[in-house]
């Protein structure tokens, strides 16, 4: 078995951390992506990848850890690592994302066996590939996908969470599933037991905005206020920056971390 020194870790963690703002404008489309640490985390245990390709192609990746002693930030730089390389083939996307996805879970467990410090952290992880006009995912966890498309907001992804599950089977509202007082509670993650990751594809069209966020974000702000700031006429730099105030302002209780692309 593989060891491994918790400082050095971190150190070059602290080395290859992204930078807070990332952007990529292109005639294909635009991307924009912010993280803020918020108003009560001691770090920021999010992390995110953007890689824009050509021929309207990009990987966005987002990535929310847990785990004590920073092990959070180290379980979601291991996550969001697993996509560095990624070379989409030509056909099976779906199945190359699945892939990397059970990369990351392995790549966490080694870890969290190598040193006690990192022993039982995990992280959310969820990657889309666009591919002109077609998107494929993988996800695990409760970071999120979004799709909006002709002024209208849809959650592509389901949390994997105690209220999501009961959202699923219909035993409560939306509304109840974003205040459930285990809404915090993770039924999947990379680097948990239960890790296998939900997957799929769904269209694109010209105008259509997808987002990914981090539970920081999405569990303080509902979906009509995410849809509203999503419809406003304003450049995709300043929807992010208006989704930080609105959670910063109530209360900012978790890292907020979002990833907008505009096709």
């Amino acid at each position: 078995m593989r060891t491994h020194s918790p400082d050095g870790f971190r150190k070059s963690l602290l080395r290859r951390r992204k930078a807070a703002v990332h952007r990529v404008d292109s005639r294909e489309m635009q991307i924009e992506s912010i993280t803020n640490q918020g108003l009560r985390r001691k770090g920021n245990e999010d992390r995110y990848l953007v890689n824009a390709l050509d021929n309207g192609r990009a990987l966005l990746v987002i990535a929310d850890g847990m785990g004590g002693h920073a092990a959070g930030e180290v379980a979601a730089q291991l996550a969001v690592d697993s996509f560095e390389r990624f070379s989409p083939p030509d056909h099976d996307i779906g199945t190359e994302l699945a892939k990397r996805m059970e990369e990351a879970h392995g790549r966490i467990l080694e870890y969290s066996l190598g040193a006690l410090s990192f022993k039982g952290m995990g992280t959310t992880l969820t990657a889309l590939f666009i591919n002109g006009r077609s998107a494929f995912w993988a996800h695990v966890g409760d970071t999120r996908i979004y799709l909006f498309h002709k002024g209208s907001l849809t959650q592509v992804t389901d949390d994997h969470t105690i209220p999501g599950r009961l959202l699923k089977r219909g035993e409560i509202t939306r509304e109840q599933a974003r205040f459930h007082p285990y809404g915090n509670v993770l039924t999947r993650c990379a680097g948990c037991e239960r890790h296998e990751p939900d997957s799929g594809t769904f269209d694109l069209a010209p105008g259509d905005l997808v987002l990914l966020s981090s539970d920081g974000l999405h569990d303080l702000m509902g979906d009509e206020q995410i849809a509203a700031i999503l419809r406003a006429d304003i450049p995709l730099r300043e929807k992010l920056d208006s989704m930080i105030s609105v959670c910063l302002e109530a209360g900012g209780r978790d890292n907020i971390t979002g990833v907008l692309a505009a096709i």
